[in-house]
């Protein structure tokens, strides 16, 4: 049950695989293993999220004018920068940084109205990218999480 706890971190919000890969490695899962389940449960993300913007968003919006609020200010962000290139939408997401996954890729997507099939295949791009990276730091070392051990 707890293996799955770890892994489920990967669809976290903000947190994703980023967080996901160096848990799982501490707790001394395969390597391996834990690139491939972290990597295909974070590319669930991107329909899941596309979702919840077109169907959960609106009725939140109209309801809850704090999150309108956010929501209208990241909107007058991202129109700036309307002419993202989907190279620069899955650099973006592929940096391991918090908040630069695939929820805030799908989120500029939807408000810079990027097509989605094209910004679906930039933000799993940049999964895989942050992926790799998260995952070959925290193979050697560079990254870890204290206090796990396996």
């Amino acid at each position: 049950m707890i293996e799955w706890l770890v892994f489920l971190i990967s669809v976290v919000p903000f947190i994703e695989l980023r967080g996901a890969i160096p848990l799982a490695i501490a707790a001394g899962y395969n390597p391996v293993s834990v690139f491939t389940i972290c990597v295909a449960l974070n590319l669930l993300i991107i329909p899941i999220a596309f979702v919840i913007l077109d169907f959960i968003l609106p009725p939140v919006r109209r309801r809850v004018k704090f999150v309108d609020r956010i929501f209208q200010w990241f909107v007058k962000r991202a129109r700036k920068h309307q002419r993202l290139s989907l190279v620069g939408l899955a650099a973006f997401v592929g940096i391991p940084l918090p908040v630069t996954g695939a929820y805030t890729g799908a989120l500029i997507a939807y408000t810079a109205d990027i097509d989605r099939k094209r910004a679906a295949l930039a933000i799993a791009a940049g999964v895989v990218m942050a992926g790799i990276l998260i995952w070959v730091l925290a193979t050697l070392g560079i990254i870890w999480i204290r206090g796990v051990s396996p």
